[in-house]
């Protein structure tokens, strides 16, 4: 893991040097961060970054792992040969209806290609399962984890609950790194997310241009991996670039041919696929994605744990379907799609059981869904031809609305 990382690192500096790009320098800082949870000086937080309050860690000199993000972002995985990994899950007894992602981690923990954690904190929301590989990969290095626990409603005595465990984690990592949490230093953490949620904004924004100056491919996962600079400069930097790279595009006419729009959702499979190129070649354009939604409030500083408390209980993937399925239709009518397309892991159960809200609700406003199964990073899992066909009848029916 450590090589593959440097080896990526090495051609993105190089592809920076020759033309920098936001998402090339989101790729190279990714990496970074991630080979840097080898250097054995530092003390290494495992998180789901997507599902934690990163402002918390940023104030502290730890590093943050995100194992899911860096075991699928292997070139093994990305290239679609993320099988050879998950067998050594599988000879052990893990089963191959654990989400491929999870098979990945734990085929990865067996070759001895993690990084030792000094804490190991996971969330209660989004995936089950992380939660559950997470208690597997702690064990393994001899460690305890932290489930960091969510309730579904926001009211006075959750943000209070909530508020307590970031109170009590922000403990532990003092004992990591046996220093006192510098407020200070938190403050500004937290200042930095919302520079960047500001910026973020900016970037959506630029994306409802006709036709879309970027790809919403790329940027559901700058929204899904760039947040765990949220409290680092880094993520600002990044939509500094985006949005200079999205504005010259649209200046000088460099825009890509676009006959319909789609919002697609929830996330993007890690392998390579043939789904976005067909769509490219079609001219459709991805202008939205779920993950790329700014859908948490300005943090305050000056109460920055129940600020932070507030975030966590904000996020779509907590609490009532309801919310997810306001944020999709508003995607829908702000971005003004012509569909809307669902990739369905078959491992992700929280996730597919909104499904059917989300369609109905969908269905309601006229914008045509499909459901397009696959899989996150399992090759065996994945039917090039069957997703081709399933495409191509959607394309035609966007095609047959817009006659």
């Amino acid at each position: 893991m450590e090589t593959s990382f440097q080896n990526m690192i090495t051609n993105l500096e190089q592809r920076l040097k020759e033309r920098p790009r936001g998402f090339d320098y989101f790729a190279k800082e990714m990496f970074s961060t991630f080979l840097s949870a080898f250097d054995k000086d530092r003390r290494v937080v495992y998180v789901s970054a997507y599902a934690f309050p990163m402002e918390l860690l940023w104030a502290f000199d730890v590093v943050p792992f995100d194992f899911e993000m860096a075991c699928n972002n292997l070139p093994i995985v990305m290239q679609g040969e993320g099988s050879s990994i998950m067998v050594k899950s599988e000879n052990v007894g893990y089963s191959r209806n654990i989400c491929s992602f999870d098979r990945v981690i734990i085929g990865c923990m067996y070759q001895d290609m993690l990084p030792k954690g000094d804490l190991y904190i996971t969330s209660s929301y989004y995936c089950h399962g992380k939660a559950k590989r997470n208690e597997v990969v702690a064990k393994h290095h001899g460690k305890g984890s932290i489930l960091f626990d969510v309730p579904n409603e926001i009211s006075p005595s959750s943000i209070k609950y909530v508020t307590s465990q970031l109170k009590e984690i922000a403990s532990m990592l003092e004992n990591i790194t046996s220093k006192k949490l510098d407020m200070d230093r938190l403050k500004e953490a937290i200042r930095w997310s919302n520079r960047a949620r500001s910026s973020s904004q900016d970037v959506n924004e630029l994306m409802k241009t006709k036709p879309c100056p970027w790809d919403g491919y790329l940027a559901c996962m700058v929204g899904l991996g760039g947040s765990i600079f949220q409290g680092s400069p880094i993520r600002d930097e990044i939509n500094q670039m985006l949005i200079r790279e999205m504005r010259d595009r649209i200046d000088n006419g460099k825009l890509f041919s676009e006959s319909h729009r789609v919002l697609w959702f929830p996330w993007v499979p890690a392998q390579t696929t043939n789904i976005f190129t067909t769509l490219k070649e079609n001219h459709v354009s991805v202008p939205t994605a779920e993950a790329t939604m700014v859908w948490w409030s300005e943090i305050d500083e000056s109460n920055p744990f129940e600020a932070l408390a507030f975030k966590s209980l904000q996020n779509p993937h907590v609490g009532r379907a309801e919310r997810r399925v306001e944020n999709i239709i508003r995607l829908a009518e702000e971005y003004i799609v012509d569909g809307a397309i669902h990739f369905t892991t078959p491992a992700c159960y929280h996730e597919n059981g909104s499904l059917r809200l989300i369609s109905d609700a969908l269905k309601n406003k006229s914008v045509p869904l499909l459901n397009l199964d696959g899989d996150m990073s399992d090759e065996r899992n994945y039917f090039p031809e069957q997703t081709l066909n399933k495409l191509s009848t959607f394309i035609e029916m966007l095609k047959s609305h817009s006659d």
